[in-house]
């Protein structure tokens, strides 16, 4: 009796021993099998690389690229004949001398290149064309209030004048009545200059 019980405790120590090993592998297996999983899941997770910051920074650079061309600055207005004037340091240059139907409109540039400021002033009555070859002279125009049609001073409508900076200019312009459309050139007569001399006309 107490052999077969021994027995029987033997078979079931050996049955509880192989359930044991069963589930201590299956747990392995089981914790194995969500390693892999996790780590297969991280891999798949992860997005791939990005163009965006790419493409920013192109276009960043292509702004930063049109950005920093260089601006050219409009050339000036050509000289068509320039004079010392006996203003100190000043110089007076015809920029414009167009006729145009009845009227003939002259620009003059004055620019002081002297260290000091200088004052130009200009009486109208004092500027006309001349027509040496034709032997006339033509004025500069007034409005019907006897203004001249010209460059004029607040308050002087017969004169101009300026403070003249250093390094700065003036353009000043005048109307005369037109010569006739045979006249190529004429001399343009203004206060302390010498005559600008066979200046031709713009047509």
């Amino acid at each position: 009796m107490n052999r077969r019980l021994f027995v029987i405790a033997s078979v079931l120590v050996l049955v509880m021993s192989c359930s044991k090993a069963q589930e201590t592998s299956t747990s392995a297996t089981t914790s194995t099998t969500a390693t892999t999983s996790t780590q297969v899941t991280a891999t798949t997770a992860a997005p791939p690389p990005s163009t965006t910051q790419t493409m920013a920074t192109t276009s960043t650079t292509a702004t930063t690229a049109t950005a920093a061309a260089p601006v050219v600055a409009p050339p000036a207005t050509a000289s068509l004949q320039s004079q010392e004037t006996n203003w100190p340091g000043v110089t007076a240059e015809v920029t414009e001398f167009r006729r145009k139907g009845n009227t003939l409109t002259a620009k003059v540039r004055l620019t002081n290149k002297s260290t000091t400021r200088v004052e130009a002033d200009i009486y109208w009555k004092e500027v006309s064309l001349v027509d040496a070859a034709g032997g006339k002279k033509y004025e500069v125009l007034k409005d019907e209030k006897g203004a001249y049609i010209s460059s004029t001073h607040a308050g002087w409508p017969e004169r101009w004048f300026e403070w003249l900076e250093p390094a700065t200019s003036q353009v000043i312009w005048m109307k005369f009545p037109a010569p006739p459309p045979e006249v190529k050139t004429i001399t343009l007569q203004i206060p302390k200059t010498p005559p600008f001399d066979d200046l031709q006309i713009q047509d």
